[in-house]
């Protein structure tokens, strides 16, 4: 449980998230559909995998711990796109992330799209109140 000292405007956090998460695809703009997946070095994950990682950071540490029951979009997506969180299992071969041919680009999106949402909904809920008096967000 993390207590904060602020009542945060829900809106403003959302509005927030929503910008962040923007922008990570405005960096992609340039790319063609197969910039996507080419890894230039063992060390440099592809964008596509850059796409999927955050979002699954979000699913596996945010979610999944702050709601009960939470059923992850795609089981397979928390092997292959943890990198080095080894609490949170196994991880897919970092130099061979740009030998992946699937999840597609699109599904990709589709993922970050759903995530996204559920983020959202999480993030808008109001807070609970702590036993400290201070407002809470119980993750």
């Amino acid at each position: 449980m993390i207590s904060v000292s602020k009542n945060y405007n829900r809106e403003e956090l959302r509005q927030a998230f929503e910008s962040v998460r923007k922008f990570s695809i405005e960096l992609c703009e340039p790319l063609e559909i197969e910039d996507y997946v080419v890894q230039s070095m063992p060390d440099v994950s592809p964008a596509r995998w850059r796409l999927s990682h955050v979002t699954w950071f979000f699913e596996v540490f945010v979610l999944a711990e702050a709601l009960p029951g939470y059923k992850f979009y795609n089981e397979i997506y928390n092997y292959l796109f943890n990198s080095y969180y080894v609490q949170a299992g196994d991880r897919f071969y970092r130099p061979h992330r740009g030998l992946l041919t699937r999840p597609t680009v699109k599904e990709v999106i589709e993922y970050r799209n759903e995530t996204d949402k559920r983020m959202i909904d999480f993030l808008i809920r109001p807070l609970k109140s702590c036993s400290t008096g201070l407002p809470c967000l119980l993750i």
